[in-house]
C-alpha cells in the first residue's frame, strides 16, 4: 500500500514516525513531505532521510494522502484553522495531540474529514512503541489501514473506543516517564550505597530491560512474577514491605490519574 504522507511537526515523535516508515519501507522517502516551525530541524531530517521539505503546513496538508498532525496540543487549534482550506474528503487526518478529540478536529476542519486520533509513546524512537488509535465519525477502514501501516513501523498498534484515549495517554503515552523516574531513583540509591554512577546506571538499565523482557515472555503476570522473587524475610521482601507501608501503589495510581485529568483538560483547551 503506497500513499503520500505529510507530517506537520517533526519533533521527537514526528521524526520517529518518519524514520520508521522510511526504514521499514512503508512508503518511499520521496513520498514523505514534512514541515516544522524549526526549519533547521526540518533541514536535518530532509538531509538525513531524503524526505521532502514542505516549508509550510498548508502545502504539506494539500500534498498528502495521510496528514499526520504532530504539533503540540496547544498549537493545534491555530494549525487546524490554517490547513482547513487544504483538506479534502479523500485524505486521512492522523492526530497525535494529547487530549484533543476527533470531534473537535472535525469541527475545526469543517466538511466531513476522516480523522484518526492516536496516542503513541516514546519507545517508538527505537521501534518498540505501543500506540492506540480511535476513529472519528467519518473514518473508514482504509483510513485505519493507512494509520496502522505507519504505527506498525515503530512498534505495536491497538484500537480502542475514544473514551479510553485519555486513560491510554496517562498510562502508556506518559508511561515511559514513570519508568525513567523510577530508574533515576534506583540509580541514586546505587550511588548512595557507594557505586559509581556508571555502574549504578548500567545495573539499573539492564535490570529494567531484563525484567520487562521476562514479563513479556513469561506465562506469569507481573504480580505472580513479583511474588515469585519475594521470599518472606528476604531482601526483596524488605524493599516491597517498605513500599507498601508508604502506600507506593496508591501514589503511582494517583499520579497516573493526574495525567489523565490533564489530558482531559487539554481536550477542553484549558
Amino acid at each position: 500500500m503506497q500513499f503520500a504522507v505529510g507530517v506537520i511537526g517533526v519533533g521527537n515523535m514526528g521524526a520517529a514516525l518518519v524514520r520508521g516508515i522510511i526504514d521499514q519501507g512503508t512508503v518511499s522517502a520521496q513520498s514523505v513531505i514534512v514541515c516544522d516551525l524549526n526549519q533547521d530541524l526540518v533541514g536535518r531530517i530532509c538531509d538525513d532521510m531524503g524526505v521532502v521539505d514542505g516549508t509550510e503546513a498548508t502545502h504539506v496538508a494539500g500534498s498528502a494522502d495521510l496528514v499526520i498532525l504532530a504539533a503540540k496540543p496547544q498549537n493545534l487549534p491555530s494549525l487546524l484553522r490554517e490547513i482547513s482550506p487544504s483538506i479534502n474528503a479523500n485524505q486521512t487526518i492522523m492526530s497525535i495531540a494529547a487530549g484533543v478529540t476527533t470531534q473537535s478536529i472535525e469541527e475545526s476542519l469543517g466538511g466531513n474529514p476522516s480523522v484518526i486520533r492516536v496516542m503513541p509513546n516514546l519507545p517508538a524512537l527505537v521501534g518498540e512503541g505501543i500506540s492506540v488509535m480511535c476513529g472519528g465519525s467519518h473514518a473508514t477502514e482504509s483510513d485505519f489501514e493507512r494509520v496502522e501501516a505507519v504505527l506498525s513501523a515503530v512498534g505495536v498498534c491497538l484500537k480502542a473506543p475514544e473514551e479510553m484515549m485519555d486513560p491510554v495517554t496517562a498510562l502508556s503515552g506518559t508511561g515511559p516517564a514513570y519508568v525513567f523516574h523510577t530508574m533515576e531513583a534506583m540509580i541514586q540509591s546505587g550511588i548512595e550505597m557507594g557505586m559509581s554512577s556508571e555502574m549504578a546506571e548500567r545495573l539499573v538499565l539492564h535490570t529494567v530491560f531484563g525484567a520487562a523482557m521476562l514479563a513479556m515472555e513469561s506465562d506469569l503476570d507481573p504480580t505472580s512474577l513479583r511474588e515469585a522473587v519475594t521470599s518472606r524475610g528476604g531482601t526483596t521482601d524488605a524493599a516491597i514491605s517498605h513500599l507498601e507501608e508508604n502506600d507506593y501503589t496508591r501514589i503511582v495510581v494517583e499520579a497516573i490519574l493526574a495525567a489523565m485529568h490533564r489530558s482531559e483538560e487539554l481536550g477542553r483547551g484549558s
